[in-house]
């Protein structure tokens, strides 16, 4: 990346340190269940706690931004998630892990937003969408290695060091940001921060902003948009009463269960893999790694998908990850059809991300902001549910395997939402301002 400040390159690093957070205990789950003397269930709900901070912590951050500056505000994001780590990393017990989990979820969600405001005020007009996608590349690769990592560390040097890498990290990050971030950018007021996405209404910054958020869009991938969200600027009460419409809100719970099933497996896939496959664990990392390839080639494919045809890449990817979540609960049993369970398993859980998030601001039509904002928690609390039930699952004695059809009735009940948001959709048509290909982008 040409001509791109320091500055980003701390921001890319924070942005890998959030982004393996969402995944990164997926990979020693059964050892933190042991160690602690609890279900492996009970250890899931660390990640519904993640889930659940992240879709609280963006509005609590612009409660209490008031008059800081962006610079501020992205300092103590990145402080926030060190401190919650810490406590992880520290915890005695399992109360105090948990408490650690959810402090450092309250920072993800506003991080996101003003870095990815922040970034594109560091560079030049023509780089601005190439600084955005640069800082979420730092996300991605996390999608990609949260877990591996996670696993390596944790079978290597005990699941603690797993807490310890996501400190080493968030001290990195924290401070790159200090030495690198100018104090020069960003004095603008924030006002308000929702699901990540950050809006600036002082007139001498708002097109600066907009042009921000929408230059390049095409260089962002689907994950980035779904923490991102949208760039409208329709007037708040238009943008509520778009919230009301029927096909909105079948639009959200489409979201809320289709991407429900994407978790509901992967946070228990480690015990699947040792005990329903069979493997050893050190099979666990190369596992999980190949489900990061999985995720990656979804991502690119549910982002051509939805641009091509929004409503068949709705209906397909969800009806995609349902099967793939019920064929799981026979494939998981054997090593070969493990693998290539889980390599497709991946495909088909990013390849939603995309549609779903395309969806629901197609039928907000020109208010998409609050439908994006409302879509992105329809995405962390779809997760939270998901993981309890599995979790739920596997402590009522069903065995490890049933996460899999357990996601996939999840994921099913969303399929049957799509059908009817798609029904909806025909008898009641949503005039569109412009084409919303800019939102479902991807990288190319």
């Amino acid at each position: 990346m040409r001509k791109m400040p320091l500055a980003i390159w701390s921001l890319v690093i924070a942005s890998f340190a959030m982004g393996a957070d969402e995944f990164i205990v997926a990979g020693v789950v059964a050892e933190i269940a042991d160690a602690l003397g609890v279900t492996i269930g009970a250890v899931g709900l660390f990640e519904s706690a993640y889930a659940i901070g992240v879709a609280i912590g963006a509005p609590l951050f612009a409660a209490f931004s008031g008059k800081a500056s962006r610079r501020t505000m992205l300092l103590t994001a990145a402080g926030i998630f060190l401190v919650g780590n810490v406590i992880s990393l520290t915890g005695l017990n399992y109360g105090w892990i948990m408490s650690g989990r959810v402090v450092a979820a309250l920072a993800h969600g506003a991080f996101f937003g003003i870095a990815a405001v922040f970034a594109a005020e560091l560079v030049a007009p023509k780089l601005k969408g190439r600084a955005i996608a640069t800082v979420f590349a730092g996300s991605t690769a996390a999608t990609i290695l949260g877990a591996p990592i996670g696993a390596a560390i944790g079978r290597a040097l005990g699941w603690r060091a797993t807490f310890g890498t996501l400190v080493l990290f968030g001290a990195i990050a924290l401070v790159g940001l200090l030495v690198l971030v100018p104090r020069s950018i960003g004095r603008a007021r924030v006002r308000q921060i929702s699901d990540g996405h950050e809006h600036n209404h002082d007139h001498s910054h708002g097109h600066a902003d907009a042009d921000a958020h929408a230059a390049d869009d095409a260089e962002l991938d689907a994950h980035a948009r779904m923490h991102l969200g949208g760039s409208g600027t329709a007037p708040l009460k238009k943008q509520l009463r778009a919230l009301r419409r029927p096909s909105v809100l079948v639009g959200l719970l489409t979201t809320l269960l289709g991407y429900g099933g994407v978790f509901t497996s992967y946070v228990y896939l480690a015990p699947q893999i040792t005990e329903a496959t069979g493997l050893s664990e050190a099979w666990v990392t190369p596992m999980f790694l190949l489900f990061g390839v999985g995720l990656f080639a979804g991502n690119h494919l549910g982002g051509k998908f939805a641009d091509r045809n929004g409503r068949g890449a709705l209906v397909g990817t969800v009806a995609a990850l349902t099967v793939m979540l019920f064929a799981m609960t026979l494939l998981i049993h054997n090593p070969i059809t493990a693998a290539i369970g889980v390599l497709l398993y991946g495909i088909a859980a990013f390849s939603v991300v995309a549609p779903l998030q395309l969806r629901v601001m197609t039928m907000a039509g020109d208010a998409p902001d609050i439908a994006s904002a409302a879509n992105i928690s329809a995405f962390t609390l779809g997760s939270a549910l998901g993981i309890w039930l599995g979790g739920a699952a596997i402590d009522a004695g069903l065995g490890v395997a049933s996460v899999n059809w357990v996601g996939g009735l999840i994921s099913g009940a969303g399929l049957l939402a799509a059908l009817a948001s798609v029904w909806l959709q025909r008898r009641h048509p949503v005039a569109q301002p412009a084409a919303p290909h800019a939102h479902g982008a991807h990288h190319h």
